[in-house]
């Protein structure tokens, strides 16, 4: 081959690759990640702290031997960020101010919904997702017009306008809407009713073609529509007490709104799914009944999980709560208050978790068994019949024969309490108080976006994040 023919072939070669390259270059950017997500799922751990997350993680891997959707996929495959939760007023927050941050990107005072601190009432996140034509989805195992679940579609000042919360939903018309709290649905003349007029709410959602399940048969029966479903009268029952037959688990329900968000829907869906329980449970100083209702919701964020497999580049799915509900942790104690010496202390390890999987009952049912007015025989039977291999201190004894709080900040139910201090001094899982605190909460993300939630920020800059996310604005929005 002459010299000239060499370099006209290496020419030639040169650029055929340039276009090669090109080609490819083309190629890869026609699959640029899309900028807002098409499915976006939003778990809610309410009430739940980093503490209470990692004794979950804790206990399913030294009791069940088992991983965990959030740590192990969740955070480890996307990103991790904390956020801050104090109200526009409060250096701790409550529900419905948390849940505003989250839902409409501002600071609100503590009980309000929908409206923020200076008076305003903006969109909120699943408003902008239903104009976009999304179907959007409400699912919870407390009432389904409790703060956190209400938030994202209402604007009322107190979120104990219950009424109006439900003349919200009538209004808006949510794609499905999962949980407790027949009794505001049902007119004043029924049995049960917690209304002061005569409004049948659930014949107003039937006239609008809504498909009513009132047990979990009903539940997994409903397909292809919007839905309704009210399992309790008011708030559903603790993991730990469900009656597995008859009512559905945050698990059931949220497989259940998936089937009837996804099913004919080429617009996508935003689905807010909670488990109030995991909140309720620390106010009662209850670690068993927490980690059961976590372990659920860790289950439901499994079938987004799946979900997502399914749909990497369209799904967004993020768990996070509200606030931490209880300062928990595991901590060193003494055994006794005769010494301070090293040879009474004692720590936890995996064998109190274990103690835990023992416990079959809520204290909030251990409370209802005891009464208002306990006798010893009963605390002593409470003992025998639920707590075996549990030792109740005499003055927690004392405090709940007496009915008394057990300290200044455990004072919901004083037998609960005392139960629950009972418990910590078997494991040295111990509760610092019976409310709120104003320790930051974890947020973990996966999907399209996810990357948005890194770092240390407000909780209300969290709402705008989601907020920019689903109008397709990409710029890291920073405090």
């Amino acid at each position: 081959m002459t010299r000239k023919s060499r370099f006209f072939l290496t020419c030639v070669i040169a650029a055929l690759l340039v276009v090669g390259g090109w080609l490819v270059i083309s190629a890869r950017a026609g699959q640029t990640q899309p900028t807002s997500p098409k499915y976006v799922f939003l778990f809610l751990a309410d009430g739940g702290g980093i503490a209470h997350l990692e004794i979950m993680r804790q206990y399913n891997r030294q009791v069940h031997n088992e991983g965990m959707v959030i740590s192990d996929k969740i955070m480890t495959e996307g990103s991790v960020g904390l956020m801050t939760t104090h109200a526009a007023n409060s250096l701790s927050t409550d529900s419905a101010a948390a849940a505003t941050a989250l839902a409409s990107g501002c600071k609100a005072k503590i009980g309000a919904l929908g409206v923020c601190a200076d008076g305003s009432v903006p969109d909120t996140v699943m408003e902008y997702a239903r104009r976009r034509g999304m179907r959007i989805g409400l699912v919870t195992n407390s009432t389904v017009y409790d703060a956190s679940p209400a938030a994202f579609v209402c604007h009322v000042p107190n979120r104990r306008h219950f009424a109006s919360i439900i003349d919200r939903y009538i209004e808006l018309e949510p794609d499905v809407i999962l949980g407790g709290g027949k009794e505001y649905f049902i007119p004043r003349s029924q049995a049960g009713s917690g209304r002061n007029d005569e409004t049948d709410a659930i014949a107003a959602f039937q006239r609008k073609g809504y498909q009513i399940a009132s047990n979990k048969l009903e539940l997994e029966r409903a397909s292809g529509g919007r839905l309704l479903g009210l399992f309790s009268d008011k708030e559903m029952s603790f993991e730990i007490d469900r009656e597995k037959n008859t009512e559905p688990s945050v698990y059931d329900m949220t497989r259940a709104a998936i089937r009837n968000l996804h099913e004919n829907n080429p617009r996508g869906f935003f689905a807010f799914i909670e488990n109030e329980n995991i909140d309720t449970a620390s106010h009662l100083s209850d670690i068993a009944a927490m980690i059961q209702d976590y372990r659920e919701l860790d289950r439901a964020v499994g079938l987004a999980y799946d979900f997502y497999k399914k749909y990497p580049r369209e799904t967004l799915i993020l768990v996070t709560s509200d606030h931490e509900t209880g300062g928990l942790g595991f901590t060193m104690a003494l055994k006794d208050l005769t010494s301070t010496k090293s040879d009474n202390q004692v720590a936890a390890t995996g064998a109190e978790l274990k103690k835990l999987q023992a416990i079959n009952i809520s204290l909030q049912k251990a409370s209802r068994i005891l009464g208002p007015a306990p006798t010893a025989e009963a605390v002593d039977k409470l003992m025998r019949d639920y707590f075996s291999g549990f030792t109740l201190a005499p003055d927690f004894k004392e405090a709940i024969i007496a009915h008394q709080p057990p300290s200044r900040t455990l004072y919901i139910d004083p037998s609960a309490h005392a139960l629950g201090l009972m418990i910590a001094n078997n494991t040295q899982a111990y509760w610092q108080t019976s409310s709120h605190t104003n320790d930051p909460v974890a947020v973990a993300a996966l999907g399209v976006g996810s990357e948005q939630f890194k770092g240390y920020y407000d909780n209300a800059d969290f709402g705008k994040k989601l907020l920019a996310l689903l109008d397709g604005r990409t710029t890291l929005l920073r405090r």
